[in-house]
C-alpha cells in the first residue's frame, strides 16, 4: 500500500496543530506526504510563516499565493477564486490518494470542494464541535458533510458527527494533535524568550489573541483598545497580543494594534510567535485572554487560566481553566480579576485536558493502515 497524502495549511495556527501528524506520514515507509502551503502563509502582513515550515525541513509540493489585497484589506472574493482555481488545478493533475485538512476555516470550503469533484477522499480533524459566535460553525458542518474520514478530539464531537448522519466506522476521536507536541517539547529559556520579544522579565505578562466575530461582530476595535489600555493602566502587567486572523475585520484590527502599541510599552504586539515561542510564553504568562480556540483547547495543558471574551467560542466543549464573559469592557476588566481567584484557579490546576492524551498521529495513521480504501469514496 503506497498511498499519496495530501495535507492543505494556510494559517500559523493550522500548521503547528497539523505539525505532528505531518511528522508521522513522513517517517512512514507506505505514505508519502504531498503539503499544500498558502494563504497566510505567504503574506508578509501575518508573518511570512512559510519559512518555518521551511525550518522545519518539510518539503512543499504546492504553494498557493491566494490572499489578495486592496487597499491593505484581505479581496475574500479574489482570493477564494484564486485558491479554487489553483487548488482544483492541482488535485486534478496530481491525484493525491487522500487529502488531510483540519478545521473551520471558510478558505478550506473551495479545497474539500476540489477535492470531491476530483474523487479525492477527505479526511477532516476537528470536526463535530460547535462555534456558535461564527460562521465556522456552518462551514465545519458543510466540511464533514463532504469529508470521509473524521478525526476528532472528544467523544462530543463524535455523536455530533452521527446525529449529522455520519457512519460510525468513519468518525475516530483521536484527541487534539496538539498534544503530542507536548509530549517532549522543551521551552526556550525565560531570558532568552523575553529578550527576542521585548518583554520585561520584572512583568507579569499576559498573551492576548482578538479575532474579529464573523457573526454579531462585537470584538471592535474601540472595545479592544479599552480593554487593552485599561487593563494595563489598572494592573502591573504587559500584554503580548498575537495578530488576529484574515477573517473579515481581522486587517483592520492588526493594522490598529500594531499602532496601539507604538504608543504603550507595556502593549508588544507580534504577528506571529511560532508554535516553539508561543508554547514557551504558556509556560511563563499569567493568563490568557481573547477569543482564540487555543485558549479553549490547549491552555489547561500549561495550568494557567483563560478569560475567553465574546461569542466567537461559544456551544464549545471548555476545559475546567476557561471563563467566559460577554464583550462589555466591564465584564472583561471583572472576570480578569476573577482568574486569578483562589476559588478558580483550584477548578483547574492540574486536571487533564479534555481534548486528548497526546497519541494523536498514532491513531490517525494505526486507522490509516487499517481502513478499506476502496469503501472511503462511498457515502450514504
Amino acid at each position: 500500500m503506497n498511498k499519496r497524502i495530501a495535507v492543505f495549511t494556510s494559517i500559523r495556527s493550522e500548521y503547528g496543530i497539523l505539525t505532528p501528524i505531518l511528522k508521522r506520514i513522513c517517517i512512514e515507509k507506505n505514505f508519502h506526504l504531498e503539503l499544500i502551503v498558502g494563504g497566510a502563509h505567504l503574506s508578509y502582513e501575518y508573518g511570512n510563516t512559510i519559512d518555518k515550515i521551511i525550518n522545519d525541513g518539510f518539503d512543499i509540493k504546492k504553494s498557493i499565493d491566494f490572499l489578495v489585497f486592496k487597499e491593505g484589506i484581505v479581496d475574500i472574493p479574489r482570493s477564494i477564486a484564486i485558491l479554487t482555481e489553483q487548488i482544483g488545478e492541482y488535485f486534478f493533475e496530481s491525484r493525491p490518494d487522500l487529502l488531510i485538512i483540519l478545521g473551520d476555516r471558510y478558505e478550506l470550503i473551495p479545497v474539500v470542494t476540489m477535492a470531491l469533484i476530483a474523487n479525492i477522499p477527505i479526511a477532516h480533524l476537528s470536526g463535530g464541535e460547535i462555534t456558535i459566535g461564527a460562521i465556522d460553525n456552518q462551514v465545519r458542518n458543510a466540511i464533514s458533510k463532504m469529508a470521509n474520514i473524521h478525526f476528532v478530539a472528544t467523544d462530543d464531537a463524535v455523536n455530533n458527527l452521527i446525529k449529522l448522519n455520519e457512519n460510525s466506522w468513519r468518525v475516530i476521536n483521536v484527541g487534539e494533535p496538539f498534544l503530542d507536541i507536548l509530549k517532549n517539547f522543551k521551552p526556550i529559556s525565560k531570558n532568552k524568550l523575553f529578550e527576542e520579544l521585548y518583554l520585561n522579565l520584572d512583568k507579569k505578562v499576559i498573551i492576548a489573541t482578538f479575532h474579529p466575530e464573523t457573526i454579531q461582530n462585537q470584538i471592535t476595535i474601540s472595545f479592544i483598545s479599552k480593554c487593552l489600555m485599561q487593563l494595563v493602566s489598572e494592573n502591573d502587567i504587559q500584554i503580548l497580543i498575537t495578530a488576529s486572523n484574515f477573517d473579515l475585520g481581522g486587517d483592520e484590527i492588526n493594522k490598529f494594534l500594531e499602532n496601539l502599541c507604538l504608543e504603550n510599552k507595556n502593549l508588544i504586539f507580534v504577528k506571529s510567535l511560532g508554535q516553539d515561542r508561543y508554547y514557551s510564553l504558556l509556560n511563563y504568562c499569567e493568563a490568557v485572554i481573547g477569543n482564540s480556540s487555543s485558549g479553549i483547547i490547549e491552555v489547561q495543558s500549561f495550568d494557567k487560566p483563560v478569560l475567553n471574551i465574546g461569542k466567537r467560542q461559544m456551544g464549545r466543549l471548555y476545559n475546567p481553566n476557561v471563563h467566559t464573559v460577554s464583550a462589555i469592557h466591564e465584564n472583561v476588566l471583572e472576570g480578569f480579576k476573577f482568574i486569578f481567584e483562589e476559588k478558580f484557579i483550584k477548578k483547574f490546576r492540574g486536571k487533564k485536558n479534555l481534548y486528548g492524551n497526546g497519541n494523536s498521529a498514532e491513531l490517525i495513521i494505526k486507522y490509516l493502515k487499517k481502513v478499506d480504501w476502496d469503501l472511503l469514496l462511498i457515502k450514504n
